[in-house]
């Protein structure tokens, strides 16, 4: 397996060569995200403009003996209401008790109820998914639940190690929240790490759409800020993992994967353990060929090689996404013109973190393949002209399929779009 062989080399020119999450476009801009605070005022946005404004790029929610908040007050975004989505934003409270509702019911007068993300000082809170003027606690820090047709709720699983999860909140300091929402199922998560999972089923009280909102807190003075808030609509996307099994997959285990390792699926990730040298799990459904965008995270558990070798088709050929191969610096496609990714123009250098989720996504589309990683454009590669093909190795997990080498990865939250039209 020398086109996987561990290049020292070739890995520490790529690192001087491109540092870490070098951009192509050099650019934050996420692609599907919609801002919607402009960092400049608080236009959309409906709240007591006493409580709510802007000072220096983000939205500040403060009240004070003067101007106290008498009961739970909210603002909220004007701009639409949200469905299955998924909002990205940052917050840092100092004192208090703030929240961000989602699908929420608006009651008039700044009053919202409905789903609640807590946002609170203290690690030990956060986490918890909340129904305002309502249920009250659903779901908390740790923790998967299920809420029936009945009402009943039950704690069915765990999203990982309760302490380990809390330490990744920062105290009093700027956090990166993303809540996904899709269906009836509901996930948080602070600073990269999975904080909590929610599947409401209850008719009489779940709720598929409703508005968004910021939270003040009645009670003593208090402050929250806000800042960087986008969403993107979820409606056109497949979920091609649903978080419990390994439902529409298939563990690959012909050729040089038969020495595999073991693949299972633990709080709502797909664990892939180091294989010798191959661990991989094929689609078992219909893919598109053409016009299509892939969006997972991925993770390095163990190891020093690729924790992403994405097989993926292009029209009736198909090419390779590696993600941390040839010693574990490496991001490109192979093979193009009969090129591996380690010697042809996607060759990027990056370094990856142990135990750390990164966001990857993949466009397919007729003039041209691109990826992106953590929102930052790595390939922007122009198909005309171009021969796709993969190894032998890889000819088992087609049409798609992801797989380690030497290496033990994990998996979360695998969607596909597909595109009508060109974007």
């Amino acid at each position: 397996m020398m086109r996987f062989a561990s290049l020292a080399l070739l890995s520490m020119a790529l690192f001087l060569s491109t540092s870490p999450g070098t951009s192509i476009e050099g650019t934050k801009a996420e692609d599907g995200f919609t801002p919607i605070f402009d960092g400049k005022a608080l236009a959309g946005w409906d709240g007591d403009p006493r409580l709510w404004s802007v000072k220096e790029g983000v939205i500040r929610g403060e009240t004070t003996k003067e101007a106290p908040a008498t009961r739970n007050t909210f603002l909220i975004w004007r701009g639409g209401t949200l469905s299955d989505f998924e909002l990205r934003l940052s917050f840092r409270i100092s004192s208090g008790n703030s929240g961000v509702q989602i699908r929420s019911k608006d009651r008039g007068d700044w009053r919202v109820t409905g789903y609640q993300v807590e946002v609170v000082p203290g690690r030990e809170q956060m986490g918890l998914f909340y129904e305002e003027g309502g249920r009250g606690r659903l779901a908390e820090a740790g923790q998967k639940v299920a809420i029936n047709e009945k009402r009943e709720k039950t704690v069915v699983g765990s999203v990982g190690d309760l302490k380990t999860i809390q330490s990744a909140y920062r105290e009093k300091d700027w956090n990166d929240l993303v809540v996904i929402a899709r269906g009836s199922h509901m996930t948080q998560t602070i600073n990269g790490v999975l904080f909590s999972e929610l599947t409401d089923e209850d008719k009489q009280n779940e709720a598929l759409s409703g508005v968004l909102a910021l939270q003040l807190h009645a009670g003593p003075p208090m402050l929250v800020e806000y800042k960087d808030i986008r969403i993107k609509a979820l409606a056109d996307e497949i979920a091609l993992f649903n978080g419990t099994d390994l439902t529409g997959w298939k563990i690959v285990d012909t050729e040089d994967f038969e020495s595999h390792g073991k693949v299972y699926v633990q709080d709502g990730t797909i664990r892939l353990e180091q294989g010798g040298p191959f661990t991989g799990i094929a689609w078992t459904g219909e893919f598109p060929k053409n016009n299509y965008e892939v969006n997972l995270e991925a993770m390095r558990v163990d190891g020093y090689d690729f924790f992403c070798g994405m097989t993926f088709p292009v029209a009736d050929s198909w090419a390779t996404l590696i993600v941390g191969g040839w010693g574990g610096m490496v991001v490109g496609i192979s093979n193009v013109d009969d090129m591996n990714a380690s010697e042809n123009q996607t060759t990027r250098g990056m370094s990856f973190e142990l135990k750390r989720w990164y966001p990857i996504r993949l466009r397919v589309t007729t003039p041209k393949i691109e990826v992106w990683i953590e929102g930052k454009k790595v390939i922007d590669l122009a198909r005309e002209g171009r021969r796709f093909n993969v190894w032998p190795e890889q000819q088992p997990i087609r049409p798609f399929g992801v797989a380690t080498w030497m290496t033990t990865g994990a998996l979360r939250n695998l969607t596909l779009r597909k595109l009508d039209k060109e974007p």
